[in-house]
């Protein structure tokens, strides 16, 4: 019999080329930074970047898939797609599961752990 998968967030991996630097880009982020803390359903975002590539990006954790299928369409992301110094962007969206998540312990909203001892699961969950 399959487990119910327990899933309210969504993840959202967004990540820019650009022209230019990284930390050019970057530095030019503060104001963008403090707008997207007001997205609304947004729970937290990781900035990442890989230099030697001129990629930026981010790690967004979502109240939900709505949340953050609206964010893609957002005002701000739309600037960013539009800004003369990004080459292309990329989006992937992923379910989370949230009761293993929170288990390895995950920054998640509103999610109890429900402790299994490692030796139980080892053992096949007997």
């Amino acid at each position: 019999m399959a487990e119910n998968i327990a899933t309210t967030h969504t993840l959202l991996h967004l990540s820019f080329k650009l022209k230019v630097r990284t930390a050019v880009f970057l530095a030019k982020s503060r104001e963008a930074a403090s707008f997207i803390a007001t997205v609304e359903g947004l729970i937290w975002k990781i900035w990442i970047w890989k230099e030697e590539e001129r990629e930026i990006g981010g790690i967004y954790l979502f109240a939900n898939r709505e949340a953050a299928e609206a964010y893609l369409n957002h005002p701000i992301v739309q600037a960013v797609r539009l800004n003369p110094e990004v080459v292309s962007t990329r989006s992937e969206l992923w379910d989370v599961e949230t009761s293993l998540s929170a288990i390895t312990r995950a920054p998640l909203r509103n999610v109890r752990v429900q402790f299994v001892q490692p030796e139980t699961v080892l053992a096949g969950g007997r």
